[in-house]
């Protein structure tokens, strides 16, 4: 006995046209496509997420590092400066640049993290491209124009840049940091 396709009520053979089977195919396809593309962003935005907690975190390391080094440099004042520029200066123990391992620096450079410490009061927040409260009177002496206080600082403030490039790009924390002369 041949098969013969089922019948429904009025006569019309049950089953699926070639057109309704593309329709579906069309849309099915268009629903795996945005879920992809979902899937690219959501991973995408979690990537940056775990950077931007990773920079934090050395963020931090090195501004507590930063505060540390200024409670045990000596207190007397014509030293107490040249102590924290000698570990965190340029040429400094570790210096004043260091990788963060997990995020990559921005092309041309080596390094993650930068750490600049500012010695001369007539420097302005223009010139550093920061809002530091500069100028600033870093020696108490009244007045805001020595250019050297290396001898005479009470007050050494410190810029701590973070510079990665991720899943978002080029990205930066900056933060100033007033160490004080205990």
């Amino acid at each position: 006995m041949p098969l013969r396709a089922p019948q429904v009520p009025g006569g019309k053979k049950a089953g699926f046209t070639l057109i309704e089977v593309m329709v579906t195919a069309s849309v099915l396809l268009v629903g795996l496509l945005a879920m992809t593309s979902t899937s690219v962003v959501v991973n995408s935005l979690r990537r940056s997420a775990s950077d931007q907690q990773v920079a934090q975190s050395a963020m931090q390391a090195i501004v507590e590092d930063l505060h540390a080094a200024a409670r045990s440099a000596d207190s007397d004042a014509s030293d107490w400066a040249s102590d924290i520029i000698a570990i965190y200066g340029p040429g400094g123990v570790p210096g004043n640049a260091f990788p963060v391992q997990g995020l990559d620096p921005w092309a041309g450079q080596t390094d993650v993290v930068t750490v600049q410490l500012i010695t001369d009061e007539t420097s302005t927040d223009g010139g550093l491209g920061v809002a530091a409260g500069m100028p600033r009177d870093l020696n108490g002496d009244g007045n805001a124009t020595s250019t050297n206080t290396v001898g005479t600082a009470a007050l050494l403030p410190a810029i701590v840049r973070v510079q990665w490039r991720g899943a978002a790009g080029q990205q930066q924390l900056t933060q100033v940091v007033y160490l004080l002369r205990y």
